[in-house]
């Protein structure tokens, strides 16, 4: 494991929590900082791993194990390089991420639409190699008793990224004049805190693998404006409160008076749709969705 923060890192957390605690699977954990003297560049190069083959390697970022009888698994959560990274950032996370599905036998992608991206790019990927297998929504996330209500508008996330449209949420909070908050460095019980305070949260994003704030906000009875784009419509449920705009100015207006209607009048609806929604994702249905990826791989080799 490689990355420590961040979404990638919370879903391979609630994986690598669960699979510790099956007596059914065999693990061995790769950590290189801990259990390992890094190399120069060790995210790029092979694992200095020998496994005990037949074996199932799963990294948690475009890396193999070109071993006999090791088959390997790659998790692609979104093509976000293709569309907004340039130059050599672009260059390198492609070849990387090129090599890692050159050398999978099974890809898991997080959303639909991450699938079908990854068809677009790489249409030389098997369907049939693919499982779209949904993130789920951890139980940190719930209503506070008696919360107060701040009713300030809330933005999670990146705010210099250009395609997290932060500048949208800063224009909806001038066009109605509310408070906005920005979380991006938090505890999960802080940010349950903020999505309970909160009047709703702003996810005007252009693009999401999957969006996992959207439903911790949903599971924790806070309503979501979000874009109707990517993988969003996946996630927020057929009752989310989505806009799709044309220009910038055209969706924060558009959230502006959802917003507007969110404080005039209850938004218990919302909120009790929100709940069924959140309902529907689940980390113990990713990890045996997942394992169950690892099983059909390992029998198909070995009947």
């Amino acid at each position: 494991m490689l990355q420590r923060n961040g979404g990638i890192s919370t879903v391979w957390s609630e994986h690598l929590r669960r699979a510790r605690a099956d007596v059914a699977l065999r693990l061995t954990e790769l950590d290189y900082k801990e259990q390992m003297a890094p190399r120069f560049m060790e995210r790029y190069r092979v694992p200095a791993y020998k496994a005990e083959a037949p074996a199932i390697f799963h990294s948690s970022y475009f890396r193999v194990l070109p071993q006999p009888d090791v088959y390997n698994v790659t998790t692609v959560h979104d093509l976000t390089y293709h569309f907004y990274r340039h130059g050599l950032p672009k260059a390198v996370h492609l070849w990387e991420e090129e090599r890692a599905l050159r050398h999978s036998e099974a890809v898991i992608c997080i959303s639909e639409n991450t699938k079908r991206d990854l068809l677009r790019f790489y249409p030389w990927v098997k369907e049939e190699q693919i499982r779209v297998v949904y993130n789920g929504v951890s139980d940190e996330f719930f209503p506070i008793p008696s919360v107060e209500k701040k009713g300030y508008l809330l933005y999670v996330g990146n705010t210099q990224v250009d395609y997290k449209r932060y500048n949208v949420a800063q224009e909806v909070a001038r066009l109605t004049g509310i408070e906005l908050v920005t979380a991006s460095r938090v505890t999960r019980a802080e940010l349950n805190q903020l999505y309970n305070e909160a009047l709703c949260l702003l996810y005007p994003s252009d693009y999401e693998g999957f969006g996992l704030p959207i439903l911790e906000a949903q599971k924790a009875g806070c309503p979501v404006v979000a874009q109707n784009t990517s993988s969003i419509p996946e996630v927020i449920g057929e009752q989310g409160l989505v806009v799709k705009h044309d220009t910038p100015a055209r969706m924060a207006a558009e959230m502006a008076d959802i917003v507007k209607q969110l404080q005039s009048r209850s938004a218990q609806a919302i909120i009790e749709a929100g709940f069924r929604n959140a309902r529907r994702f689940s980390w113990d249905k990713n990890y045996e969705q997942v394992k169950q990826v690892y099983e059909n791989l390992y029998y198909n080799h070995h009947l």
